[in-house]
């Protein structure tokens, strides 16, 4: 359900906390960990899913319709593949948006790394705001960010309307940030 490289639960939500029948709109691959929210204008699928975008600028989160996707890889070869190696969602599948004031998460920022000199494994900023400039300290409030793997998914704001998450750990040393969902 979650991706050990840039994202998980450090408490991970209850049932009623993760909201299924959605399924993620569009043609383009999502990364687990990031802002969605549903599309109340769409109709539903043939499975009857309500598809869900991705939220990308400060957005003020919509109680019972935003909040952070999941994706369960199902049928995953552990031979060639592991769950980690799985880290998005894929356009048109089903998915979980997840919110709950109980709620927190662990966002890690990665660099370009090659395994076992086999392949490449792309880096993603999860969280702006972290590295060399650290501008991120326990209290501060996260927003939907730029939403692209290099300027993050998720960054700083002041405006406690638009915040959906509460950094509660920084990590700059690990490039991780937790944060507790505030919905």
């Amino acid at each position: 359900m979650s991706n050990i490289r840039n994202f998980w639960f450090s408490v991970p939500p209850e049932p009623r906390e993760r909201k299924g029948r959605f399924s993620l709109a569009g043609t383009t691959d999502l990364p687990i960990g990031t802002p969605v929210t549903a599309d109340t204008t769409a109709d539903e699928d043939d499975l009857g899913l309500r598809p869900v975008d991705p939220v990308t600028g400060a957005t003020d989160p919509i109680k019972g319709e935003s909040g952070i996707v999941v994706y369960e890889h199902l049928f995953v070869d552990d031979v060639t593949t592991t769950s980690t190696d799985k880290d998005t969602v894929p356009a048109g599948a089903a998915c979980q948006v997840v919110s709950g004031n109980e709620v927190k998460v662990v966002f890690r920022n990665t660099e370009d790394t090659t395994f076992l000199n086999t392949r490449t494994i792309d880096g993603r900023v999860m969280v702006a705001g972290l590295g060399a400039t650290l501008t991120l300290a326990v209290g501060d409030l996260l927003t939907p960010g730029t939403g692209n793997d290099t300027d993050g998914y998720w960054q700083e704001t002041a405006t406690a309307t638009e915040a959906w998450l509460r950094i509660t750990k920084v990590d700059n040393d690990r490039s991780e940030v937790e944060a507790q969902m505030l919905f």
